[in-house]
């Protein structure tokens, strides 16, 4: 479920980066793009390992990194209000499930 709705924020991402202006997606696009990569990477990492716990919380690190990266993109008239709640929402969703795979594994 959680690589589902990582797999949908960063499918709605890529055209979100093409609106960029040319400063904002050649920089702060770039590492949006690379850090949700990075997010969807550990996530198929932690699915794999037998010890899953340490990349459950690099994942989470990398949604909170992605959640102000986001926030500068808003901030800087990049995305639309609209937008902005919108992949906070996705942003949201995919956190929440990470914690809870997180407990999961914790027990």
């Amino acid at each position: 479920m959680v690589f589902r709705k990582t797999w949908e924020y960063l499918f709605w991402l890529r055209p979100a980066i093409a609106g960029f202006t040319k400063i904002h997606k050649y920089s702060l696009g770039v590492e949006m793009q690379a850090n949700a990569m990075q997010l969807i990477r550990l996530i198929i990492s932690a699915n794999y390992a037998e010890v899953k716990s340490d990349l459950i919380q690099s994942a989470l690190v990398e949604n909170e990194v992605q959640r102000v990266y986001l926030r500068f993109a808003f901030e800087y008239k990049q995305i639309s209000r609209r937008r902005f709640e919108f992949s906070e929402a996705k942003l949201d969703e995919i956190g929440h499930l990470l914690r809870g795979w997180s407990r999961q594994q914790n027990r």
